[in-house]
């Protein structure tokens, strides 16, 4: 992520949008977070591509002590303002102003996909470094199948993000993801918008442990 990244402008203008701010969690996360022991006392989790802030409500829920960050300024603003308890902070490209194990739980939803392939595996590699030994990373990822973009090739079709960046990710390419953890669980989900059964949203969900 980087000033010249070439989705910036359109998330930019995204996240000063009605639509951006999403007010639940994804039930995916949800069931995610349910697996993974108790949070102790000081417990620090990251929302990473924070975007609208839906997952810090839920990450304090669950006991985290949060910290929120995203290369959008409309992002950081939005969740200044609507979660003033939550720790900020304004990304570039890696690698990122967070100390070595850093954080116990680091959630990426629905980021790394925006990202061209070799960023994405940069991002990750220095997320692997801010988490804590035997911490976790709960992520989802776009998955081929996928039309709800309608992306021609790797740019995004549809009418809140049109011109943006997107890549699709095969098993394989998950798996070879997972083989940097100690442990990996890869789970795949697939659904059809409401009145729209051509259409397909599709993708991965992992849960990683360093």
């Amino acid at each position: 992520m980087s000033a010249d990244h070439p989705s910036k402008e359109v998330w930019e203008k995204h996240y000063t949008r009605p639509k951006s701010k999403l007010a639940y969690p994804d039930e995916n996360l949800v069931r995610i977070l349910a697996r993974i022991p108790s949070p102790g006392d000081s417990f620090q989790a990251l929302d990473f591509g924070s975007g609208s802030g839906r997952h810090c409500v839920l990450l304090k829920e669950f006991g985290y002590e949060v910290s929120a960050a995203d290369y959008s300024q409309n992002s950081i603003s939005s969740i200044r303002e609507s979660f003033p308890w939550t720790k900020t902070f304004l990304l570039n490209k890696p690698p990122y102003p967070f100390s070595d194990s850093a954080f116990d739980l680091v959630v990426c939803w629905g980021v790394l996909h925006y990202n061209p392939p070799e960023l994405a595996r940069e991002m990750l590699l220095d997320i692997k470094r801010i988490m804590k030994k035997g911490s976790f990373l709960a992520a989802s990822v776009r998955a081929e199948g996928d039309t709800h973009l309608r992306a021609k090739g790797e740019r995004i079709g549809t009418p809140d993000l049109e011109g943006g960046s997107t890549w699709f990710y095969s098993e394989d390419e998950m798996r070879r993801i997972g083989s940097d953890f100690d442990s990996f669980q890869l789970g795949y989900t697939e659904r059809t918008p409401l009145g729209k059964l051509e259409e397909r949203i599709c993708h991965w969900i992992f849960l990683a442990r360093k």
